[in-house]
């Protein structure tokens, strides 16, 4: 796309509704959308790099080209809320609301640099992009006026086709999967027979009921439940679809198995089976169908043959209300078809009060008629991933607690399942907090490793005091020996995006530097050589005379803390700036990983979205991610306060003591637990002149039974929740406070009524303060207005309450 003409009349259509720096006297309920400076505009409508998919062959890739932003009217299409999802009843898939779908596609034969423009229908709108397991076809679903429909392309030719008629199902994402030979997909369909959805009774035929037998349901407050009886109806007639086997050559359709919600189907290596999973009723009204690591409805899990016969059933799960949201349901978990086996499943199971000293138990069945499985190992943890080899070998990983931000320690264990008699053997054994020395990731093909033989790839960050030097790394399983392969360059941020063929002999990387942005690069491990595959330049050239810099200091207590302090283009280097300081806290159990922040960074910095980095070309110093550490584990809350504002303190006075920050004139903000961070800094403490809160929490009494990586209810530590809650001390906040909201956000924690709440209390007590609240938008911003108006309001904002205040009254702030 050729964005120097596109981007004026881009730039065009979005003002016609806006207006671009209006006065700060215009400030109070508006009826227009408002815009930033022009030229913040013009950085946010460059598009990012595209996306990059290798053919499993490795001679050709595909580009996946997007807009840099939705407008409006796409986020603001009807939607259903149903069990936990948003559906766009149009298309039958998940409604949009941050990332816009690709628009184009471009083919790259990697050794002769040749390229090939996919023509696709004018408007076109590409998801679930996907290569045959030959790289011979890529395979996609265009998403049309009736919906999702299959698409596919041949390696190096540019003309798409489409498969067959009829519609793919995609309420659950993903709708099709490859058979492994590479002629046969199986795919979710909108069943043809469905008829018309069903209607709203004017009238209900009774009440709503629910009811509680004294057993305990200790669930989030979820957002987008079902309802009614008539919810259930809706949810069972768009998310029922019919399995089907699909010819990509011919477009034949084989229907296997009747109708029904399906919500998971994997099929086996050796293409003979499918591992099913269905949703039933009964359905609920107090927890979604699933989130995050963990589901609640009923589910009769099964195995097909290759004609959607069932031939085994796995698990017949029953609805789970009383499951914690970081605890894990009864009955398998994590299912997958074991690599380099023909039909052998292997999964997880909660064991927990069942086995004396394990949590989790790891079966494998070895073949769908077998008659019982086998257990692999016990877990004294819970299971957060697997991983394995073509030769029976699997790497299986255990954390101490959920979430994973949460976790503290993690294990990882090698079993073998050709010797079922050896013990487990330890490969990792480490802190979860630890970034220095981590050791890397397996590189895998969904749950396949990649390598040969004994070996196996890892990719790891290499962060270090020194700075960032992402390396790719070979692990032997045998020996536990390691050998460097590739590590990034010293003046450079990289990072390998692709093994192509599935060796370290080539790569495809993401090359950047301070001065560079991100670019695709095909490195050849051979002669050294190195072509470039994408050449983006900089969309904010002016960003270049910025300065980075790295303070570390101490709090109160002697925790060591770090933070990257930026200062905007031009600055004299004595005169001490306007400063914002944008962050979110963080929990941990070890005090030195709190300040584990790289000391040199060799990224370039990407004005994207709604960030507080665009404070940089507005004459601000940004302070972005000073440690906000909560030391302390499980109870690190019982001093939250106390440590937040030590933290930042300390953090404050680092940046006034470096010569940056006007002490006078610094700003806080951040985003869902940064913001409830803001909220309670301007309660408990003087340090800031203003605070910007986005889409935050501010009475945790709403969240009684947990939020962030607090597992006590409400009711076992009554004073934790109400001395974090800002809403408990608004009367306590001096500076002014804008308080903003996504008005469809469906983060448990963060209902919109929470920052409305937060507004009635203050604009009640007389604190200056003002609310946005953003028409269709959900826990991050998407649409272009909405991203244009938050920035503006944020600009405003801070413009009038810290950059032109006047200096405090003597004895004040």
């Amino acid at each position: 796309m050729d964005m120097s003409r596109a981007l004026p009349v881009v730039l065009a259509t979005v003002l016609a509704g806006m207006v671009t720096g209006a006065p700060w006297a215009s400030l109070g309920a508006q009826d227009v959308y408002q815009a930033p400076s022009r030229r913040i505009q013009e950085i946010l409508e460059v598009p990012t790099l595209p996306g990059f998919e290798l053919s499993p062959a490795g001679d050709w890739a595909v580009m996946l080209e997007r807009p840099a932003m939705l407008a409006l009217r796409d986020i603001a299409e009807p939607r259903l809320h149903l069990a936990g999802y948003r559906l766009n009843p149009r298309t039958n898939g998940p409604a949009l609301s941050r990332q816009p779908r690709v628009e184009g596609l471009e083919l790259i034969h990697l050794e002769e640099d040749r390229r090939v423009a996919v023509e696709l229908p004018p408007g076109a709108q590409v998801d679930h992009v996907s290569w045959s397991p030959d790289g011979r076809r890529l395979v996609f679903s265009l998403v049309g006026d009736g919906g999702y429909e299959l698409w596919t392309v041949e390696a190096g030719q540019g003309q798409a086709q489409r498969v067959m008629w009829g519609h793919l199902h995609a309420a659950h994402g993903t709708p099709c999967l490859w058979l492994s030979g590479g002629q046969e997909l199986i795919c979710r369909m909108i069943p043809a027979d469905r008829g018309v959805p069903p209607e709203r009774p004017v009238v209900p035929e009774g009440p709503g009921i629910q009811e509680a037998e004294g057993e305990a349901a200790p669930v989030r407050t979820f957002q987008d439940l079902l309802g009614d009886a008539h919810d259930w109806e809706l949810f069972e007639y768009y998310f029922t679809s019919q399995l089907a086997r699909v010819e990509v050559g011919r477009g034949t359709v084989t229907p296997l198995g009747k109708p029904a919600i399906m919500d998971q189907f994997l099929p086996s290596p050796d293409g003979e089976f499918l591992f099913v999973s269905r949703t039933v009723r009964p359905f609920s009204y107090l927890v979604p169908d699933r989130w995050r690591i963990n589901d609640w409805f009923p589910r009769e899990m099964e195995i097909w043959n290759r004609a959607g016969e069932r031939i085994r059933t796995l698990a017949s799960l029953s609805l789970e209300e009383n499951v914690a949201v970081d605890d894990v349901r009864s009955g398998p978990r994590g299912v997958a078809w074991q690599p380099g086996e023909d039909a052998a499943l292997v999964w997880v199971e909660d064991v927990e009060n069942l086995v004396e000293g394990a949590r989790e138990r790891v079966f494998r069945l070895a073949s769908p008629y077998d008659t019982e499985p086998a257990a692999l190992m016990d877990l004294e943890d819970r299971f957060t991933r697997m991983e394995w080899t073509s030769d029976g070998r699997g790497l299986i990983t255990e954390v101490d607690r959920y979430p994973l931000r949460a976790a503290s320690w993690t294990r990882t264990w090698l079993v073998d399942t050709r010797h079922p008699d050896h013990e487990p053997r330890i490969i990792w054994d480490r802190s979860a907090e630890e970034r220095y020395g981590d050791p890397g990731t397996p590189v895998t093909r969904g749950v396949a490793l990649v390598g040969e033989g004994d070996w196996i790839y890892l990719l790891g960050a290499g962060v270090t005091p020194d700075g960032e030097r992402p390396f790719l790394h070979r692990f032997n399983l045998e020996t536990l020996g390691t050998e460097r392969l590739w590590e990034s360059d010293p003046d450079r941020y990289e990072v390998v995006v692709a093994l192509v063929g599935g060796s370290h002999q080539r790569l495809v990387i993401r090359s950047e530097s301070p001065a560079d942005p991100p670019n695709y690069q095909h490195v050849s491990g051979k002669d050294g050589s190195v072509r470039a595959l994408t050449h983006q330049e900089d969309p904010a050239p002016e960003l270049q005379g910025a300065e980075r810099r790295v303070l570390t200091y101490q709090r109160e207590d002697g925790v060591r803390l770090a933070g990257v302090v930026y200062t905007p283009p031009g600055w004299d280097g004595e005169t001490p700036l306007p400063t914002v300081l944008w962050a979110y806290p963080r929990e941990y159990v070890s005090p030195d990983a709190a300040a584990q922040v790289p000391g040199r960074s060799n990224r370039f910095t990407r004005l994207s979205g709604a960030s507080h980095m665009f404070f940089l070309l507005e004459g601000y110093a940004v302070f972005d991610g000073p440690s906000m550490a909560i030391l302390g584990g499980v109870t690190a809350n019982d001093t939250y306060v106390e440590q937040l504002v030590s933290s930042t303190a300390a953090a404050v006075d680092a940046v006034v003591k470096a010569g940056i920050a006007d002490r006078d004139r610094i700003g806080v903000g951040g985003h869902s637990y940064g913001g409830f961070m803001t909220a309670n800094l301007l309660a408990h403490s003087n340090l800031f002149r203003a605070g910007i809160a986005r889409s935050a929490a501010h009475n945790r009494t709403l969240t009684p039974f947990g939020f962030q990586n607090e597992r006590r209810t409400l009711w076992e530590a009554p004073e934790v929740y109400t001395r974090m809650s800002p809403f408990m001390h608004a009367h306590r906040i001096e500076a002014p406070i804008l308080l903003m909201h996504g008005a469809d956000d469906a983060n448990p924690g963060t209902f919109p009524v929470q920052s409305e709440r937060m507004f009635h209390a203050l604009k009640g007590l007389g604190k200056v303060s003002r609310l946005v609240m953003l028409d269709f938008e959900d826990h991050g911003y998407g649409a272009r207005e909405s991203i244009f108006h938050a920035l503006w309001e944020m600009m405003e904002w801070f413009d009038r309450y810290l950059k032109h205040a006047p200096a405090p009254a003597e004895g004040g702030d």
